[in-house]
């Protein structure tokens, strides 16, 4: 599952990179990744818990490298977005929630009588500090990760992408798509000091999922 290299043109960087599962001979490269201010937890996250995360299976670990050098890394693991209500949630929430079940309903043309339904959590995504600002990181965002999700999510199931974000990061990168167009499609789930946020792909998973249950060839999904 997404082992082999993968490679994509970057029209924001002008050139290819290379998408690979973080192996043994990554680690030198990761534990002196520096995402420069503002990435202190990414650059913490990368040097000092990436690998022991990895390799005890706690999260999947992707390195993403341009001309050999590391210049990202994310984290996919499987979660789940709670539809659950109670009497005391609050009143922002309770709206949030139901706005997401009425979304979700409509995608998947069946009601939803489960209290969560099962995503793929970007747990961690952070970019050298000399790739920021540069619009890589939403690129990487709409031709990597998301793919990479669908696929996750294909084979274990999931219905979208999940993430936390502080709220400045959640409004400037993922709530904004004036600015940052490749990141549009987000929801709020819950809303504080800290956003989580919900990207349903409810129909890409579904035509990966026919193809790989041999309900249409697979040259029909490419």
């Amino acid at each position: 599952m997404m082992l082999k290299p993968y490679e994509v043109e970057l029209e924001t960087l002008g050139g290819i990179v290379r998408v690979e599962f973080l192996r043994t001979d990554h680690v030198e490269l990761i534990r002196s990744f520096d995402s420069g201010e503002g990435g202190e937890e990414q650059t913490e996250f990368a040097r000092n818990m990436a690998w022991k995360s990895h390799e005890r299976c706690l999260s999947t670990v992707f390195v993403i490298l341009h001309e050999d050098s590391l210049m990202s890394y994310f984290t996919l693991s499987p979660f789940i977005v709670s539809l659950k209500i109670r009497d005391n949630t609050p009143k922002n929430k309770r709206v949030l929630v139901e706005e997401l079940r009425t979304r979700l309903v409509e995608l998947l043309g069946m009601d939803i009588k489960y209290s969560s339904v099962p995503t793929i959590l970007l747990g961690q995504f952070g970019l050298q500090r000399e790739y920021r600002g540069m619009g890589v990181g939403g690129e990487i965002l709409a031709k990597v990760i998301k793919p990479y999700a669908v696929l996750y999510a294909a084979q274990i199931g999931g219905i979208g992408l999940s993430l936390h974000a502080k709220k400045e990061v959640a409004k400037k990168f993922y709530l904004d798509p004036k600015k940052n167009p490749l990141a549009e499609g987000f929801q709020i789930v819950s809303a504080g000091s800290t956003y989580e946020l919900f990207y349903p792909f409810v129909t890409e998973a579904e035509a990966v999922r026919r193809a790989l249950t041999g309900s249409i060839r697979l040259e029909e999904f490419r």
